[in-house]
């Protein structure tokens, strides 16, 4: 009999804590987790030079690194960012889309969305460009979930209060 997998993506605004919460996450549940492919690529590449090519390998990779880890998983997958995160990347810094997303972003599902709110302070980090609002992802990313009508969930509060309160919405959906 094969397992069934919920696969939880983590989506908000750039330093709102979702791989921190991913990790924590994949801890409490005794699973896996997938990491943002971005962190990766920029890790040997010019986050100041980048360009929409760049951007569909980032998609690319990051589905497939989806793929591999799924198999590790144990009753959750959660995914540290989605195509939703590219797409709205790409609107925003270069006013055009990404073919793989584009191609993707609806055949793609996750049982459930948790958008991490604002609510924590912003930390510098070399691969963070903050360019955009928060509170304009943050909207951008709502607004997409609601229109394919999708579960989700805004994680608030900060440190262990945010994990609660993820955990909590996650046991719910275990009852």
């Amino acid at each position: 009999m094969e397992k069934i997998i919920k696969k939880i993506a983590i989506i908000g605004a750039e330093s709102t804590g979702k791989s921190d919460l991913c990790k924590r996450l994949a801890t409490h549940y005794k699973t896996v987790f997938v990491p943002e492919y971005a962190r990766t690529y920029f890790s040997n590449k010019d986050i100041n030079n980048y360009t929409i090519s760049d951007l569909e390998i980032i998609a690319q990779n990051q589905i497939e690194s989806e793929r591999k880890i799924l198999k590790q998983a144990n009753t959750f997958l959660f995914c540290d960012t989605t195509l939703l995160t590219i797409k709205i990347w790409a609107d925003l810094e270069f006013n055009k889309a990404v073919t793989f997303v584009e191609d993707n972003l609806h055949k793609i599902n996750y049982d459930y969305y948790l958008i991490t709110n604002n609510d924590v302070p912003w930390e510098p980090d070399p691969l963070r460009q903050n360019k955009f609002s928060r509170d304009l992802i943050f909207k951008l990313n709502l607004d997409f979930i609601k229109k394919i009508n999708a579960n989700y969930f805004i994680v608030e509060g900060t440190n262990a209060s945010r994990l609660k309160n993820a955990v909590g919405f996650i046991d719910k959906l275990l009852q």
